[in-house]
């Protein structure tokens, strides 16, 4: 099914939000991997779910330690903001996931 023209204004932008966050994360979060993202554009903001994959454990339990998710949470509700989105509560919209 095609998307509207709305829904790919929204996806582009959140696109552009996802890639600069994945590359300030890459830098400044130790074990960091990549990041995957779920969104329903019928329920948006409210159905993104951003993961933030890390490569082991270990490294996933000293981000997590040093509040890591918590700065990511902050600076993905700030950059979408900065495109006009808004998210209520981004603690639900952000996750740090570890190895499979």
């Amino acid at each position: 099914m095609k998307m509207s023209k709305i829904c790919q204004r929204l996806n582009m932008k959140l696109l552009a939000v996802l890639t600069q966050i994945n590359e300030e994360a890459k830098e400044q979060v130790d074990g960091f991997s990549h990041l995957s993202h779920t969104v329903q554009f019928d329920c948006f903001p409210s159905s993104l779910l951003v993961h933030c994959h890390f490569s082991e454990a270990q490294q996933l339990r000293a981000a997590q330690s040093s509040h890591a998710e918590t700065k990511l949470q902050k600076q993905l509700q700030k950059l979408l903001l900065k495109k006009g989105i808004v998210l209520k509560d981004p603690k639900m919209n952000l996750i740090l996931q570890g190895p499979a």
